[in-house]
């Protein structure tokens, strides 16, 4: 194609034809520039075609992440559900000194209470666009914006949570190391709430034999202020830790939504 323009124009040089050539050479130069600018806009289609499919992967992800997020949300809700009603037994008890729980009973209650949970945050597909620099192309603007506070307000759940793990550490384990554990059976953690399977523990616990005709004297446990004031202070902390995944739940929710009509 180059030597095709080449000849014509040393045609028309041959020809003393001078006018027609500079019109042909501007005409070719046009030809170019078009050509130019048509490759240019073709290379901008590719490119917004491009970075429209990264977005869209990015929000499949994210809904995938945040559709985990949810199943760990409606968990944590069930177990700080339980742990009030636990917590709201025991308190009863307490106050009625003329009701009798039984230490097998007590066991099944406090033993729920020695374990917390540690928060997990699906933030993967976010954080990797988000070094990756793909967010400057991105035109969700505001959904970005919005998702990104949703990250950060992880720190909110993790607050809560770790709230209720430092107060059983400090106030209610102290406490119930007055009580020795070899009443625990087969039985005890029935009501024991965990992502984990605990019930090798308990059965291995039970297991062996204890010899020792200890009395369990959980009474002097359940009378003590020390008790009470462990399952009120417990008892905030965990209302405390529903709402802020409550809150969190509505927010997710919301941004599912519109993910999936952006």
């Amino acid at each position: 194609m180059i030597k095709f323009f080449k000849n014509i124009r040393k045609k028309l040089l041959d020809q003393g034809r001078t006018g027609n050539y500079f019109k042909y050479a501007i005409g070719e130069i046009v030809l170019v520039v078009i050509g130019i600018l048509i490759a240019l806009q073709i290379n901008n289609w590719n490119d917004e075609q491009k970075a429209k499919r990264i977005e869209e992967n990015f929000f499949e992800n994210v809904l995938v992440d945040l559709k985990k997020d949810q199943e760990k949300l409606n968990y944590y809700i069930k177990f700080h559900i339980k742990r009030i009603e636990y917590l709201d037994t025991l308190l009863t008890y307490i106050r009625n000194p003329n009701r009798t729980m039984g230490i097998d009973k007590f066991g099944e209650y406090v033993e729920p209470l020695f374990y917390s949970v540690n928060p997990t945050n699906n933030v993967t597909t976010f954080d990797s666009a988000k070094s990756m620099g793909e967010f400057n192309n991105f035109k969700e603007k505001e959904l970005l914006k919005d998702l990104s506070r949703y990250y950060a307000d992880f720190v909110l759940i993790e607050n809560a949570f770790s709230s209720i793990t430092r107060f059983v550490e400090s106030r209610f384990e102290p406490l119930m190391y007055n009580l020795p554990e070899g009443y625990m059976n087969d039985s005890t953690g029935s009501l024991v709430i965990n992502e984990e399977d605990v019930k090798a523990f308990y059965k291995k616990v039970a297991s062996i034999k204890d010899n020792r005709n200890i009395t369990y004297d959980y009474e002097m446990i359940l009378r003590t202020p020390m008790l009470e004031n462990y399952v009120i202070g417990d008892m905030g902390r965990t209302y405390n830790a529903i709402g802020k995944i409550r809150s969190r739940q509505t927010m997710l929710t919301q941004l599912q939504e519109r993910i999936a009509h952006h």
